[in-house]
């Protein structure tokens, strides 16, 4: 049984804790030890039953010591980053909601977390510690770089490309064959119908950079 922590105790711990739970249902795989924040004014409160234990140096430490997994459960992209390089010890897992429909014929790196209700479609290939979040759906083809961050209802078309650090806003949908590209934050429910260029906000419909 893997010992875990989830680093990060906002709304989105919420999600992923009962994750673990639904996916210890049947057989107890993940041993939930408890949360990570480096707002050590949370330290000793709970989430859904479960401690904030310390900051991230206390988990340095931990992990240098013993053998730990963890998540981030963190929406900031930058943040993700920064953490993975902190915390070198940690052997970084992917969480896969039982309720999720996801391909056998796809690649998937490490600290991955996928929620309930999405679907991935064959052949995508999703990298390092993305969040696709609930009712998600993902075309066949896909290749989302890493720390990516893609929001609910979020409808991804085939062939599409997602760079590094870009973030999938709310009910958004991205047509077929497009790429966008690092640093891209798109608007809630906008419609992307081209190709987008780094570092920019896009949203309307269809959508525009701002």
């Amino acid at each position: 049984m893997k010992k875990l922590f989830i680093i990060g105790s906002g709304g989105f711990s919420k999600q992923v804790i009962e994750i673990v739970e639904k996916l210890n249902v049947n057989e107890e795989r993940y041993k939930l030890l408890g949360l990570i924040d480096d707002d050590e004014n949370l330290v000793g409160s709970n989430i859904m039953g479960y401690e904030i234990l310390g900051t991230t140096d206390y988990l340095k430490e931990y992990s240098e010591q013993n053998e730990v997994f963890g998540v981030i459960a963190i929406a900031n992209c930058n943040v993700r980053k920064l953490l993975v390089k902190k915390l070198t010890s940690v052997n970084w897992l992917n969480l896969i909601h039982p309720d999720a429909i996801v391909s056998n014929y796809i690649q998937l790196g490490k600290g991955n977390i996928v929620c309930a209700g999405v679907v991935i479609n064959p052949d995508c290939y999703i990298e390092d510690h993305c969040h696709i979040n609930i009712g998600t759906t993902m075309g066949h083809d896909i290749q989302m770089e890493s720390f990516v961050t893609v929001m609910p209802g979020s409808r991804i078309s085939g062939n599409v490309t997602l760079k590094d650090c870009s973030m999938i806003g709310t009910g958004s949908t991205i047509l077929q064959g497009l790429t966008i590209e690092e640093n891209v934050s798109i608007g809630a429910g906008a419609v992307v119908t081209k190709n987008t260029s780094a570092n920019g906000l896009y949203k309307g419909l269809p959508a525009k950079r701002y």
